[in-house]
């Protein structure tokens, strides 16, 4: 007798254990700033960001980003590139949509014959970010996929269809 109450315990605590269906909840991400390597986006053909994560909710996040790109004037490539983004993270347990909006300062010498260069020019565009994230709770590995269109309002509006692939390391 006591030991069919066991095994009956034992197969109550069993059922139990193992019917019920648990939801994974999102949640916050351990690590707030990181380090990126973009490959075409918003330093057009690569750029080095940094992020920092303001507000980590565990179903949405605020960040922060700023980056820098650099090609030499022998190139004939606007000399330097720099993004600034605000981006949205809204989280599905791994995986996240970005939506963001920023702006790229850009700088170019005025005379390519001189080294250094003479003079500088500023210019900019309107940016934004709409892609996929992929970040594992705990993890430090970061991959990024996004649609990253520039807008000039300078002169004449220009508006350039881009996208980018960026790898990262958070800390």
């Amino acid at each position: 007798m006591r030991e069919s109450i066991i095994v009956v315990l034992l197969l109550n605590l069993s059922l139990a254990a193992f019917s019920q269906k648990t939801k994974i909840h999102p949640l916050p991400f351990d690590y707030r700033n990181s380090v990126q390597l973009e490959l075409g986006g918003h330093g057009l053909i690569y750029s080095l960001n940094y992020e920092w994560i303001l507000l980590n909710s565990p179903k949405l996040k605020t960040a922060v980003q700023t980056g820098i790109a650099y090609y030499p004037p022998s190139t004939n490539i606007i000399d330097i590139w720099i993004p600034v983004l605000v981006n949205e993270i809204i989280t599905f347990n791994k995986h996240h949509m970005e939506i963001g909006i920023g702006y790229v300062t850009t700088v170019e010498s005025t005379s390519y014959q001189e080294t250094p260069p003479t003079g500088w020019e500023l210019h900019g565009f309107i940016t934004g970010r709409l892609g996929y994230r992929l970040q594992k709770q705990g993890s430090r590995f970061i991959m990024r996929a996004a649609f990253t269109p520039l807008l000039s309002l300078e002169n004449e509006m220009e508006f350039h269809p881009m996208g980018g692939l960026s790898f990262g390391y958070a800390f």
